[in-house]
């Protein structure tokens, strides 16, 4: 079943306005994978997306070794195509040049501006700062569901 990518990155919204999550699986240069929940995703440009680097740790360890990085967006209480979005990501803090610096430049208030509205008063950092932001170029993107595993679902 095709879609259209604006249609995946419309759901990608709900990961902070609606409390849910998608995961990102990186991975080191030797292939140990590793896979972290976000809550702060958002389509940035033409197939661009950037989640913010709060807490980042072995994920921005892993993005410096091998760019290479799946997200999968899947929300069971909600009917609907869970779908990976595979593409490669490079992070931009402050001071980075070119491209990475424009998108620095452009969400780098991204905590102040969209603080978790869910996390009760006194859980969790009191101001979350964003550290850094990762610019994800989406390359494909497949279905997670049973029947279609692994096959292309996207169009532009």
């Amino acid at each position: 079943m095709a879609v259209s990518r604006d249609e995946i990155y419309q759901q990608i919204r709900e990961v902070k306005d609606g409390g849910n999550l998608v995961h990102l699986a990186t991975a080191t240069r030797e292939g140990k994978p590793n896979i972290a929940p976000m809550r702060f995703a958002r389509k940035a440009g033409v197939d661009t997306l950037v989640i913010a680097d709060m807490y980042f740790c072995k994920t921005k360890v892993n993005l410096k070794e091998n760019p290479r990085l799946v997200l999968s967006v899947a929300f069971p209480d909600r009917e609907g195509q869970p779908y990976v979005l595979h593409g490669h990501g490079e992070i931009a803090e402050k001071g980075s040049p070119g491209r990475l610096g424009e998108f620095w430049g452009a969400w780098n208030d991204w905590g102040e501006r969209n603080p978790p509205t869910e996390v009760p008063p006194g859980f969790g950092p009191p101001n979350p700062s964003c550290r850094g932001i990762l610019v994800i170029d989406v390359e494909r993107i497949t279905s997670s569901r049973y029947e279609e595993y692994g096959q292309e679902v996207a169009v532009t």
